[in-house]
């Protein structure tokens, strides 16, 4: 009778270390593949949850109760479609929910939407209970099979990268006939300045001006004096040819 009490234990152990050694050599291809199926039927009851509030004949229900069961509606949505992996809804996650692109932020939204469920009766208490349990498998099998892992962040980062460049081509293509008409009407600017300038030189008068005439009333001065006018300003000054003396007063 010891004998088989002292065997039992160990062969727990070897079943348990079998279980772990099997899940570890798992292909992560077939990992992800269950782990997305159980993820779906997560979503899927959480979404019954929120619908069972109102067809399984809730007698009190209040703002508080149906505001709840229509925001686990939504997010049990959200998290199937992702699960889904419909590529045409990645774009709207990336402008939105980018943190649905890491596998934490996606781990805290189940739980977040779990919490939502417990308020919605006993069926969301079991389904509740049934949302964070499947989060720990979940982060038992991120850290206990880095392949799992790594295949899991490579997929985001491919997804997130496709948005991106969806994105950004959709942007490009929208803003395109903008830029082509922007980039136009510059050109015409320009040209149309260029020819402004040009017309301006070609009009602007380039003959030498003659010196302005000298007063007619140049009459009346003292030997060897002449008057003379200053380029710049045009006022009349005078000068003695003789001495070389210069005054802006008339002689006398």
């Amino acid at each position: 009778m010891s004998t088989a009490a002292q065997g039992t234990p160990g062969g727990d152990q070897g079943c348990l270390g079998s279980c772990c050694d099997s899940l570890k050599n798992l292909d992560p291809a077939t990992l992800s593949y269950v782990m997305k199926i159980i993820n779906i039927i997560n979503a899927i009851l959480l979404m019954f949850t929120g619908i069972w509030v109102f067809i399984g004949g809730q007698s009190a229900l209040n703002v508080l109760l149906v505001l709840a069961s229509l925001y686990v509606i939504c997010f049990s949505l959200i998290l199937l479609i992702w699960e889904l992996k419909l590529e045409m809804c990645n774009i709207c996650f990336l402008r939105n929910m980018g943190f649905m692109f890491s596998w934490r932020g996606r781990l805290l939204f189940f739980l977040f939407v779990g919490t939502l469920a417990f308020g919605l009766g006993t069926v969301g208490i079991i389904i509740g209970v049934f949302t964070f349990v499947n989060a720990t498998w979940n982060v038992f099998v991120v850290c206990f099979h880095p392949e799992y892992f790594e295949r899991l962040r490579e997929t985001a980062e491919k997804e997130l990268r496709g948005a991106m460049v969806s994105e950004a081509a959709k942007y490009a293509a929208q803003h395109a006939d903008n830029i082509g008409d922007n980039a136009l009407e510059a050109v015409e600017n320009g040209d149309k300045d260029a020819k402004g300038w040009e017309g301006e030189a070609a009009t602007e008068d380039t003959s030498p001006k003659p010196a302005p005439a000298a007063p007619a009333d140049a009459g009346g001065l003292p030997t060897g004096w002449e008057q003379r006018t200053d380029e710049h300003s045009g006022t009349p000054y005078w000068v003695n040819a003789a001495t070389g003396e210069q005054s802006w007063e008339k002689p006398h």
